[in-house]
């Protein structure tokens, strides 16, 4: 395996862009491309997302002798957001590289009634082939329409795709 720097790069796009949409609201952005410069068979990590804070209170009653009652507030952080790890190894030449991706999510979800919302985490693992300098898929997101049928909505329904691209530098 060469001792030199890889270009990762990850990029979100809508499947079949090549066309115009029409609408009253803006297009919501897709992620903007990343880019990480990391040496052929390191790791390298790309996370983004934000600390949640949330207030609490709880009530607090005095045991024993002494009675009485008062209140306790704290302040909880909650984290939100993705984690991508890429380990490119390429064996040189021609040959594509091997990708190892992981995935970390971390969402908050509000539970009604409750005194905290709940703090969500999924993983996802995977090794894909990707030649140098073509653009690999690596995820799909939403359904597409099937060919010869129409949808008013087709636009809101068009698949993203979360692509990645190993180059040299």
């Amino acid at each position: 395996m060469p001792v030199r720097d890889l270009v990762v790069e990850l990029r979100q796009i809508e499947e079949g862009s090549a066309g115009y949409v029409v609408g009253t609201r803006p297009q919501a952005p897709l992620m903007a491309p990343q880019q990480l410069q990391v040496r052929n068979g390191s790791q390298a990590r790309l996370s983004w997302g934000q600390a949640i804070p949330m207030q609490w209170v709880q009530s607090v009653n005095a045991a024993g002798p002494m009675t009485g009652a008062g209140v306790k507030q704290g302040l909880t952080w909650l984290q939100a957001g993705q984690t991508f790890i890429v380990r490119p190894r390429w064996p040189g030449g021609q040959q594509a590289a091997s990708v190892d991706i992981e995935v970390q999510t971390a969402s908050v979800e509000a539970r009604p009634g409750a005194e905290l919302p709940t703090q969500q985490r999924g993983e996802v693992v995977t090794t894909v082939q990707a030649p140098l300098g073509q653009w690999v898929t690596i995820a799909r997101s939403g359904s597409s329409t099937p060919p010869g049928t129409y949808r008013s909505d087709a636009a809101t329904q068009r698949p993203r795709l979360l692509q990645l691209r190993v180059s040299l530098p």
